[in-house]
């Protein structure tokens, strides 16, 4: 078995379970050790909780957005194109079908370029951004940095491999390799916002919404 034929398989399987046993872990953990503290003011407003997730889902919805308008494109840009161009790529849905025998529907190639290349400047901008605005780099940490940095390399690396600049069979096992370690990771950083987001946001809105009467946005 060579290196291609080890990322591609074992190690593959490898990343897909630690990813899945990793979430159904981190939420199950967080609702079954959740308890609700006893308060003067109980907090149980379900309106309010979905308003707060409806409201962060509209762009330039919060203040916050509309104070800094290119991070919030930027970010709103990535955060599109990173959940959407690695299932609806085609390379990666024949991966699918090769294995599985089930296809769907894929990005055009022009479309699939322009999400890749935004997400590898978004990456460059994030990491820019660390170091150029003093209040986020007061609070960096060193996964603050190394976080996007495995985004970045996933993508460009499939970037590259797809259009084959460079050492196309290294650049493919990089490519691979990366991105397995980033769906490992997904459960145990703070990438796994992408797990909670909707219940921070619901609790959010609960808290300010119900107990102090005001948004949280």
């Amino acid at each position: 078995m060579d290196v291609y034929e080890l990322v591609r398989g074992p190690l593959a399987w490898v990343a897909l379970i630690v990813f899945v046993a990793g979430c159904l872990f981190r939420l199950l953990s967080t609702l079954l050790t959740g308890k609700k503290e006893t308060t003067l003011y109980p907090s149980t407003s379900f309106t309010d909780g979905l308003r707060s997730i409806l409201h962060g889902l509209v762009p330039f919805g919060s203040t916050y957005m509309r104070r800094q308008p290119l991070f919030a494109v930027v970010t709103i840009g990535f955060h599109l194109c990173v959940i959407i161009l690695p299932i609806f790529l085609l390379a990666h849905i024949v991966l699918w079908y090769e294995s599985w025998q089930v296809l769907w529907w894929s990005l055009p190639d022009w479309l699939a370029d322009i999400m890749a290349v935004w997400i590898i400047l978004a990456c460059i901008y994030f990491l820019v951004r660390r170091w150029a605005v003093p209040e986020v780099k007061k609070i960096t940490r060193t996964t603050d940095v190394l976080l996007p940095v495995m985004i970045l390399l996933t993508f460009l690396t499939g970037f590259l491999a797809y259009h084959q600049w460079g050492p196309y069979r290294p650049m493919l096992i990089l490519h691979v390799l990366s991105g397995e370690i980033l769906l490992i990771a997904i459960p145990f950083t703070k990438l796994g916002h992408m797990l909670f987001v909707m219940f921070s946001r619901a609790y959010m809105g609960a808290e300010f919404g119900k107990v102090l009467k005001a948004r949280e946005w």
